[in-house]
């Protein structure tokens, strides 16, 4: 059973209080809250009905004051079925964004290293990369040094990590 329907005590075989009631209920809003912020690929992602789906797209372009009644609304809509799917995806999602952010700061790291170390940082990269073109590399932190110094648009430093982003895909 549902902590939801719990009292405040934890035994599940008595009615909810009012207090309980109203958590459950601002969780459920705070769900609907976090589907009107996604983005539309990540909306298609979660698991929701055409009515709540509908009232997710729908809320989307909502101000201030009618983006709260509507935000009590998908959680009106969410209680009357099994949220626990929904959020789930949601915070699948959630952990999914992290994830990507620390692997771009990864990435972001090992080109400082490269720029900033040189050859001993590739042969780091390429003991982790067999398979790693080292010419190609070697020109790209090369033209991105010479950029750097010139003043130049950053347009070799972003072919950097576009490349480092590459080689951890296997696709490089």
């Amino acid at each position: 059973m549902d902590p939801e329907h719990y009292d405040d005590d934890g035994d599940p075989s008595a009615p909810a209080s009012k207090s309980a009631r109203k958590r459950a209920h601002r969780s459920l809003q705070e769900l609907g809250d976090a589907l009107l912020s996604l983005s539309p690929g990540e909306l298609e992602r979660v698991p929701l009905d055409e009515n709540l789906r509908a009232a997710v797209e729908g809320g989307r372009a909502l101000r201030k004051g009618a983006r709260a009644r509507h935000v009590r609304h998908l959680g009106n809509l969410l209680a009357r079925g099994d949220a626990q799917p929904v959020r789930e995806a949601v915070e699948g999602l959630r952990h999914a964004g992290a994830r990507e952010a620390a692997r771009l700061h990864r990435l972001e790291r090992w080109r400082e290293r490269l720029l900033t170390e040189g050859d001993e940082a590739v042969g780091e990269l390429a003991a982790a990369h067999p398979g790693l073109d080292r010419p190609r590399l070697r020109a790209l932190v090369r033209a991105a040094r010479d950029e750097q110094t010139r003043g130049a648009p950053p347009r070799r430093f972003r072919e950097l990590l576009r490349f480092l982003r590459e080689l951890e895909e296997g696709t490089a």
